[in-house]
């Protein structure tokens, strides 16, 4: 049996098409859809059908994927294994929010390293329950996760489920993050109530929590008027959204506090922002068990300078 095969299996059901995973796989869609008839044939299953939502494993698929996730994460691990004259610590994966401490965080880590030659880092800005998927079974060092603390006993109970431990990077209200040209950026007061009444917000629309549907929406639907319409634009990627205040100067969102010298950069500016649930987490989540090893311990220890350093400043 071709372990390859296990490769590609599991990213059809990350991207739930066999288009997108052959493009990711850089080969050709008869290929990829080839090897997995192979490999099905040989296991004796069917691992994928066909639905109007995409491709999705059946019942068998899904337990053969568990297993050969964890089969990949093993053979990742030995060919990890260092030759005495390969540098050690080369590699690392992590997962985190899409938020522009961290980014820093990691790009001034990235820039203090000695760089070996065979250095492969991943670096997966994402929602929290794909962070903890991405530490649990797909072979992530650390992750980061953001929740606001109304859910916290969801998210603790769901790291325990899947023996996961959790260590506070950070306990912060949201700021709202808008350019210099905004209406409202030299008010004296903001509130969401009024930013969500009168501008459009810039979000993600991945957020979720474990066990309740529709939470986070609910949240920030009891925190602005129930007679408004919503405007929202939801975006997955940090550097388009930062584009995007900068190009549409009435829009806004939440983030955590950020660099001053990433709100220079787009032109931006931050603002308390005022409403009654503003209180969010950043948590370290690994398996448990787990050491830090050296490097890991570097970029968490400039996770948290960074974070001091746009903790400690002023906002108006």
């Amino acid at each position: 049996m071709n372990t390859l095969h296990f490769k590609y299996a599991v990213e059809i059901e990350k991207t739930r098409s066999i288009t997108q995973a052959a493009e990711n796989l850089y080969m050709a869609q008869p290929n990829l859809s080839k090897a997995i008839k192979e490999l099905e044939s040989n296991l004796g299953i069917t691992i994928f059908r066909r639905t109007s939502k995409g491709v999705i494993p059946t019942d068998q698929g899904l337990k053969f994927l568990e297993y050969a996730k964890q089969i990949l994460i093993q053979i990742d691990n030995m060919e990890a294994i260092h030759s005495p004259d390969k540098p050690k610590n080369s590699r690392l994966r992590i997962s985190v929010p899409r938020t522009g401490y961290i980014s820093k965080a990691f790009s001034d880590y990235i820039a203090s390293l000695n760089t070996p030659e065979d250095m492969e880092i991943f670096f997966c800005e994402t929602n929290s329950l794909r962070t903890i998927e991405n530490v649990r079974e797909n072979g992530y060092d650390f992750g980061v996760i953001r929740y606001n603390t109304a859910h916290e006993k969801y998210f603790t109970d769901f790291l325990s489920e899947k023996n996961l431990d959790g260590k506070l990077l950070w306990e912060f209200q949201m700021l709202a993050v808008m350019s210099a040209e905004h209406p409202a950026a030299n008010a004296d007061m903001i509130t969401y109530s009024d930013l969500s009444c009168n501008y459009t917000e810039l979000g993600q629309g991945d957020d979720a929590v474990p066990y309740v549907s529709g939470a986070v929406e609910k949240l920030y639907a009891a925190n602005r008027p129930a007679d408004v319409p919503v405007r929202k634009v939801c975006m997955y990627d940090r550097g388009s959204a930062l584009d995007f205040l900068l190009t549409v100067p009435q829009a806004f969102m939440l983030d955590s506090p950020m660099p001053a010298s990433l709100c220079g950069k787009y032109g931006l500016v931050q603002r308390k922002c005022h409403f009654p649930d503003n209180s969010f987490k950043d948590m370290l989540i690994y398996t448990s068990g787990h050491k830090l090893s050296e490097n890991e311990l570097k970029l968490v220890n400039r996770l948290y300078e960074v974070r001091n350093e746009s903790a400690f400043a002023e906002y108006k």
